[in-house]
């Protein structure tokens, strides 16, 4: 069942505190169910949504109108039966009134909901970030005195061991066989695992993460002369970003092999016949993009509406309607439906929620 409540930027910042998982007041809280309330406060007050369980409402007091009342003595109670986290909606009144504080609040909020959004659809678990997730803080453990030095030494030995098999390594296909068999550790390679085919559009990878840790394996230190000339002449067949000394290559395969996604010889004779056809600048970019979606051997039909939707991002007029097309691209590349489909709704529905409001309080400052 959703809830909703005015409060005030003194009760935003206070809800903050909690991670927008607690209700702080000591007055009882009264709550308007399942619809806005057709009572527009006349002074600055924000609209909170939250979710609770229809079961649960029987523990607290029902008026009029099915509001809800919750007693100040039943407050924590009622916190622990929240589902998520409390959600800011709206603003009603004044937005010059607004401070910079609440303002840096809901940028964080919207930060929040793009980061689980696109974790949603960018992981093969459907992994949702937990509401406090943003905020916590990482302080990693430094190790110290002989620990210190034994991992020093333990690092260098590995450094060494990888020197000396990479000097026997020829192919792009044997690269891949070490890192699955020996080269990269049983949690890495359940992460690589969980990368979602909607994460493959984002050729920074390349660059950063696991592209930087392949350069300092097989590039920087390598010499085996006959493997770096064969990343520079490598053909896989299909269009991909190389990364700057061929380690695309590598990581590429090492995704395709782990996610059961090697192209098979139909989508190539498809790429084939889609090179041959006369270059027209027009078509460039959709062809470009054809390309790399044949390699994951989609449909034609998932083709066309994710090339529809990239046709609709040039006539965009506005971040909110190329994000909307960025994201639904996401949820075609997915497959999504029942109930998966509903969560990917719902998180959309929260970060575009937010984002307005945030320009809506500028726009009137």
């Amino acid at each position: 069942m959703t809830l909703y409540k005015f409060i005030s930027e003194k009760e935003l910042l206070e809800i903050e505190r909690t991670f927008f998982k607690e209700f702080v007041s000591d007055i009882p809280l009264h709550f308007y169910t399942g619809s806005i309330p057709d009572h527009i406060p006349d002074h600055g007050m924000f609209l909170i949504k939250c979710e609770i369980e229809e079961n649960t409402i029987s523990n607290f007091k029902i008026l009029k109108d099915g509001e809800l009342m919750i007693e100040t003595n039943q407050i924590p109670l009622f916190n622990t039966l929240m589902v998520d986290k409390i959600k800011t909606v709206d603003f009603f009144g004044r937005t010059e009134e607004v401070e910079k504080e609440a303002l840096g609040i809901l940028d964080e909020e919207k930060r929040f909901f793009a980061w689980r959004l696109r974790k949603y659809l960018e992981t093969n678990s459907r992994e949702i970030v937990s509401y406090d997730s943003f905020r916590k803080v990482y302080k990693p453990s430094v190790p110290i005195g002989e620990e210190a030095e034994k991992l020093i030494e333990e690092e260098k030995a590995h450094a060494k061991y990888l020197e000396e098999k990479t000097l026997k390594i020829n192919t792009v296909e044997e690269a891949v066989d070490f890192l699955i068999h020996e080269g990269l550790s049983e949690n890495t390679i359940c992460n690589i695992r969980n990368e979602s085919l909607a994460s493959r559009l984002n050729d920074l990878t390349v660059f950063f993460g696991m592209g930087m840790y392949l350069r300092n394996v097989f590039i920087y230190p390598n010499k085996n002369e006959n493997f770096l000339k064969y990343l520079n002449t490598y053909d896989p067949g299909y269009i991909l970003d190389r990364g700057e000394f061929g380690e695309g290559l590598i990581e590429d395969l090492l995704w395709r092999r782990l996610n059961h996604y090697n192209i098979t010889d139909e989508s190539k004779k498809k790429i084939e016949v889609l090179r041959k056809e006369k270059y027209n600048e027009d078509l460039a970019w959709s062809n470009y993009i054809k390309e790399k979606l044949l390699s994951y051997n989609l449909d034609e039909a998932i083709i066309s509406e994710y090339l529809e939707l990239e046709d609709q991002m040039d006539l965009c007029v506005s971040d909110e309607d190329f994000e909307h097309c960025m994201y639904e691209q996401k949820k075609i590349l997915e497959g999504l439906s029942g109930d998966e489909l509903s969560v990917y709704n719902q998180m959309k529905q929260d970060y575009f929620t937010v984002s307005r409001l945030i320009k809506k309080l500028k726009n009137k400052q």
